[in-house]
């Protein structure tokens, strides 16, 4: 191996140990980023759901910390009936941004989908406990889930050591 490619690897290496991404290391701009995922958001809804995948798989491999990437790649894999994949996409995507309610209820759908009343009960129970409850998308969420949790006949889940009304 060559000087230039050993400290391009020692500096790559450096700039991950600190917590950077794919896309700063190799100097991609969000406006770039954000053309990809444009034209993937075009693929899902249009159906190509191969396309979309490889541009938003793309997407989470530069920016790995971009919530809205993640839910993309599991929005697709879920219409692919990718439930496995989908779930640990929409886990990542809830993990970067806990007080999202949309990642842990398509989550519980794909559980659903696998037959996996427990997980599925679990997912609305976080989406429960961390949605806000004083913005429209929280409000919406809760209501989405408190629904789908009847459907699946679960009771009420304890929220502030009360219980929730359905």
């Amino acid at each position: 191996m060559d000087k230039v490619t050993e400290q391009k690897i020692t500096d790559a290496a450096k700039a991950f140990a600190s917590g950077a991404t794919m896309k700063e290391v190799k100097g991609i701009t969000n406006d770039e980023l954000e053309a990809v995922y444009s034209l993937g958001f075009g693929y899902y809804n249009t159906g190509k759901f191969d396309d979309a995948q490889k541009l938003f798989e793309f997407l989470v491999l530069f920016d790995h910390l971009n919530t809205k990437y993640w839910f993309a790649l599991g929005a697709v894999q879920q219409a692919k009936k990718d439930f496995q994949k989908a779930i640990a996409s929409y886990g990542y995507s809830s993990f970067l941004d806990l007080e999202n309610p949309k990642p842990q209820f398509h989550a519980a759908e794909c559980f659903l989908a696998l037959g996996d009343k427990s997980n599925a009960a679990s997912a609305l129970l976080a989406l429960e406990q961390y949605a806000p409850q004083n913005t429209e998308i929280g409000r919406e969420y809760r209501a989405k889930a408190a629904k789908l949790r009847g459907l699946i006949g679960e009771e009420a889940f304890a929220v502030d050591g009360e219980e929730e009304k359905k």
